[in-house]
């Protein structure tokens, strides 16, 4: 016996084994302290070894929940952002972020730097910044910033890094290639328009001329067996286990609550903030040593002038480049340290109030910065936290409790399988009956007369409808079908597949017989039309006929009067045709009886198309169009590279995730 096969057949032996390593670990610390232990609770993720704070991932989640309101509202449709806020969109909001980790550190390996001509231009490219005239709106821009509450600095900060990361996703987009003489057929049997006839013999005029008999009817019903066979229908007994329903039932301590607040004020405080002014010396990334130390002398020379007296907000204005904030004496007001790049903030927060710091050199040029003011760290108020503090101790309660009923609840739908009673009173939850439930979920409604889906996961329906079920009728094994929550169902009542006598759906059979025959008479109609227009073409002048004309032949003519009117038609659009009969169109040719054929439309009939030209786009068209076709067909193939090389360095990355630390209340509005 394999390794494995032991596994699968002890299995419950091995759950058991791993229980009792894992569960003492729980009881002991809680899942808060477990946690913890794990990991020091604080980060989402590690990118190679570089941690993703959980408070950025909140903050990119509000941002995207309200990104998502405001695309709604755009629209003017109501969102609940509750619902929103899933797993999957959490998860999404994750993997951008760990995305940008890994670009970052492309960035910062291959030494790219965004110049101030790109940033200018990507300014220049924001909406609503440009006057009548074309001339840059400086108010509008400082209106926006302010909107922000960002100075000028610290709004191209975070523009130039965002431009960084997104430059060699763009590089690998816009390096799609596509040959000429590939792209101008592409656009040529885009643009090509067809002048078409055609005519439906429709199964409505056939269906009365067709009366199945007897014989006929059991000959088909036999045919069809399985198209009118009954479904297997059940009556389902269902019992759920789920984490949240146990979290009403738990209590929080308030002593425990209290200390709680008290031993994590990382997780309730407001992190430290400092107000500073600078004076920035512009210096390029690729300045040469001689560029860095004539900025650093003049940055010297400020400094001195500070230190005789001279006013800081004086020499900002005179001297900073950042005109944002130098019109303000280069006040860029309170931020937290991860607000500014590293070796600006580390200055910031190693400096005393009123001090002013040597030169400092960053990538966005020389700074000389005077601390004015500090926020220091605080927590927010007991009575602000304590319910989100009491709800996560429930929810840890009740995850301690799932877990040692969730132990039961397997133990006992296994041990006593023809019942799942016993489990239900051992979780205190009431079995739920779904009656008539078929294979694919559907049930039939009294009150609506019809099918809905029913309330049941997928995995259950598999479950509960296996042939280990149907011939058992035991419990089916406890199926986790999302995190905190295990369901095991059984059948109660049980109708196999049954085939029907033929008078019981007679009707329906009928029904089935006729369409299908008069589907066959309609398109023996319509072929005998197509042979009978394949002759007449072969005699027929057809090469001087223009899009709309009547054709010059007596007996074509006479055929094509009892077609529809000639119509126009490019690729996939047709306000008159199913997209089947206008591809069928678009496989036509111009000669013989490759000008005609047709096709069974559905149940509707069977339809001939006769293509009576066909119309090129004129060069003016094509030669204005293949740029921008060129574009597109180009950018999705580098979009795609793009993607490719997202994906790779995903799968290269040593990056580790903690889904545990990014579940909460949802953001508020």
């Amino acid at each position: 016996m394999g390794l494995f096969d032991w596994i699968r057949d002890h299995k419950r032996l091995m759950l058991g084994a791993l229980i009792v390593l894992i569960f003492p670990s729980f009881v002991f610390w809680g899942i808060s302290g477990y946690d913890q232990f794990m990991g020091d609770g604080t980060h989402v993720a590690e990118v190679h070894g570089r941690p993703i704070a959980r408070d950025r991932f909140e903050s990119a989640h509000r941002e995207q929940l309200d990104q998502m309101r405001r695309m709604a509202s755009m629209t003017g449709q109501q969102i609940d952002a509750a619902a929103l806020d899933n797993p999957a969109l959490r998860q999404e909001v994750l993997d951008r972020l760990i995305q940008d980790a890994l670009l970052q550190g492309q960035v910062i390996d291959r030494k790219i730097y965004v110049g101030d001509l790109r940033l200018r231009e990507e300014i220049g490219s924001i909406p609503n910044l440009r006057k009548a005239d074309g001339s840059f709106n400086l108010e509008q821009y400082k209106t926006l910033l302010a909107a922000q509450g960002k100075s000028e600095f610290q709004f191209e900060q975070g523009l130039r890094q965002e431009l960084a990361l997104r430059t060699l996703p763009e590089a690998l987009g816009g390096s799609g290639f596509l040959p000429t003489s590939v792209l101008e057929s592409i656009v040529a049997a885009q643009l090509e328009k067809r002048e078409i006839r055609h005519r439906l013999f429709s199964t409505k005029q056939f269906k009365d001329q067709v009366k199945p008999t007897q014989e006929q009817l059991e000959a088909f019903f036999q045919k069809e067996a399985k198209r009118f066979e009954l479904p297997a229908v059940a009556d389902i007994e269902i019992l759920t286990l789920r984490a949240k329903d146990l979290v009403a039932s738990e209590s929080a301590d308030a002593d425990a609550v209290k200390t709680f607040y008290e031993q994590n004020p990382q997780r309730f405080g407001e992190p430290e903030q400092r107000r500073a002014s600078h004076i920035l010396l512009e210096l390029s990334a690729s300045a040469n040593e001689a560029a860095k130390a004539q900025a650093l002398e003049k940055a010297k020379s400020i400094l001195e002038s500070i230190r005789e007296g001279r006013d800081f907000a004086a020499l900002a204005k005179q001297w900073s480049k950042d005109s944002g904030s130098a019109v303000q004496g280069g006040d860029l007001g309170f931020f937290s340290r991860d607000a500014m790049v590293k070796p600006f903030a580390d200055a910031v927060f190693a400096m005393k109030v009123g001090a002013v710091s040597d030169p400092v050199l960053s990538e966005f040029g020389v700074h000389v910065i005077k601390l004015t003011d500090i926020r220091p760290a605080k927590l927010k108020p007991f009575e602000q936290v304590r319910g989100d503090i009491e709800q996560q101790m429930k929810q840890e309660k009740a995850q301690k409790r799932f877990a040692e009923l969730a132990e039961s609840f397997s133990n006992t739908i296994y041990e006593q399988s023809d019942s799942l009673q016993p489990a239900a009173a051992k979780i205190n939850q009431q079995t739920l009956t779904l009656e008539g439930v078929q294979a694919d979920g559907r049930s039939f409604s009294p009150n609506s007369k019809s099918f809905e889906k029913a309330a049941i996961d997928p995995r259950v329906l598999r479950a509960v409808f296996s042939d280990e079920s149907i011939r058992s009728r035991r419990n089916t094994d406890a199926i986790e079908i999302a995190p905190g929550v295990l369901v095991s169902a059984r059948l109660s009542q049980y109708q196999a597949p049954s085939k029907p006598t033929l008078d019981a759906v007679r009707e329906s059979v009928t029904q089935a017989w006729v369409l299908q025959a008069a589907v066959e008479k309609a398109k023996a109609e319509g072929e005998k039309l197509i042979d009978t227009l394949g002759k007449e073409l072969g005699q027929a002048d057809l090469s001087a006929i223009k899009p709309g004309q009547r054709l010059k032949h007596a007996a074509l003519d006479v055929l094509m009067q009892s077609f529809s009117e000639p119509v126009t038609i490019t690729r996939g659009q047709s306000l008159s045709l199913d997209q089947q009969s206008v591809q069928a169109a678009f496989k036509l040719g111009m000669q013989g009886k490759q000008r005609v054929s047709g096709l069974v439309v559905g149940d509707q009939g069977f339809r001939v198309v006769f293509l009576s030209a066909v119309i090129p786009a004129p060069d003016e068209q094509l030669k204005s169009s293949v740029p921008m076709v060129r574009e597109q067909l180009a950018s999705l193939e580098g979009r795609l590279l793009s993607e490719q090389y997202l994906k790779y360095l995903r799968a290269q990355a040593d990056v580790k995730t903690f889904p545990n630390r990014m579940t909460g209340t949802p953001a508020k509005p």
